[in-house]
């Protein structure tokens, strides 16, 4: 009966381990969605006046006399992470 009962545990708490896991990389994808292209506004490195003219999510950044469409930084990889 022991036996029976220790084995159904660790099979359970395997389960759980996995399902925990898969989870956890399906909202890590998920994060990491692309926003759709707008073939009507303007690509980084593109002149601009104000940001409604660039991507979304990029902004208009005024260098000099003329401002220039950038994209927004990338996330920092943690520490140890293998590309």
């Amino acid at each position: 009966m022991r036996k029976n009962l220790s084995g159904l545990f660790i099979t359970f708490a395997v389960f759980m381990l996995a399902c925990n896991l898969y989870a956890k990389a399906t909202a890590d994808m998920a994060s990491e969605i692309m926003v759709p292209f707008d073939p009507n506004k303007k690509k980084v490195g593109e002149e601009c006046k104000t940001s409604d003219e660039c991507q979304k999510h990029h902004e208009c950044v005024k260098t000099d006399e003329k401002g220039i469409c950038t994209a927004p930084p990338r996330p920092k990889l943690p520490p140890g992470a293998v590309t």
